[in-house]
């Protein structure tokens, strides 16, 4: 059962409650109707802060998404850019790593077999990958830079001077932050729900687990208002 219908039951419970009128007086001050309305607002506006942080971490993600795109096809078209410039050989060197990385290639190529121990045990060595956004904008930029130090690399290509070049990175940057900062936002929000929804002494579903042991005690397990209450189901999630 989702938080949605968690919150949607608790509604309906506390108009159940409402509907009882004087027949409906716990001496616990959490369960009466005043202060179920109190926290329904609470958990509601709550569910609107997650929602809002959900959306806006969907925005950053989307918006990362799309710069990251062509990262990869540029980082090969900067390396060869570079190569057609005649760039020192050491620094080709350096900028055809960061291009692999970029890609998600192996540092460098797998050794041969030996077809005599073909069938001995593998070692578990796994290449090196970089496919995480972190990584792609670490070693794009230190593309970029391995691009600004090569004097004979002069590109008029908008997109491949270095001045563009530098832009984008430091886009990526901007836009990992991003991400990083709207995901906080969201854990934050996701926090304070579960708190008021299922981890605090007097939380939502307690309290509505609460409420209808006391429609039970006071109106009998065979009586219609018990039946009402009986229906409504909550659901408390792992955590």
């Amino acid at each position: 059962m989702s938080h949605t219908k968690n919150m949607q039951s608790f509604e309906k419970l506390m108009g159940i409650c409402t509907g009882l009128g004087g027949n409906y007086n716990p001496g616990k001050q959490n369960l009466q109707v005043n202060a179920m309305t109190t926290l329904s607002t609470i958990a509601q506006q709550i569910g609107e802060e997650v929602r809002e942080a959900r959306k806006a971490y969907d925005n950053a993600t989307n918006a990362r998404e799309q710069a990251f795109s062509d990262i990869r096809p540029l980082s090969s078209s900067i390396y060869f850019m570079l190569k057609s410039y005649g760039a020192n050989t050491l620094l080709l060197a350096d900028a055809l790593n960061c291009k692999r990385r970029i890609w998600g290639a192996p540092i460098s190529k797998p050794k041969a077999v030996d077809p005599e121990k073909a069938k001995e045990e593998k070692t578990g060595a796994r290449p090196s990958y970089g496919q995480g956004y972190i990584t792609i904008a670490e070693y794009f930029d230190r593309l970029v830079k391995t691009v600004a130090s090569e004097p004979v690399y002069q590109a008029n290509e908008p997109r491949l001077a270095v001045a563009g070049l530098q832009q984008k990175a430091t886009e990526l940057f901007s836009l990992n932050k991003a991400v990083a900062d709207a995901e906080i936002r969201l854990e934050e929000a996701r926090i304070k729900r579960n708190t008021v929804y299922y981890i605090a002494a007097e939380s939502l579903v307690e309290t509505a687990g609460a409420v209808k042991a006391y429609v039970r005690s006071v109106f009998g397990y065979d009586s219609q208002q018990h039946q009402q209450v009986q229906k409504l189901r909550f659901t408390k999630p792992l955590m």
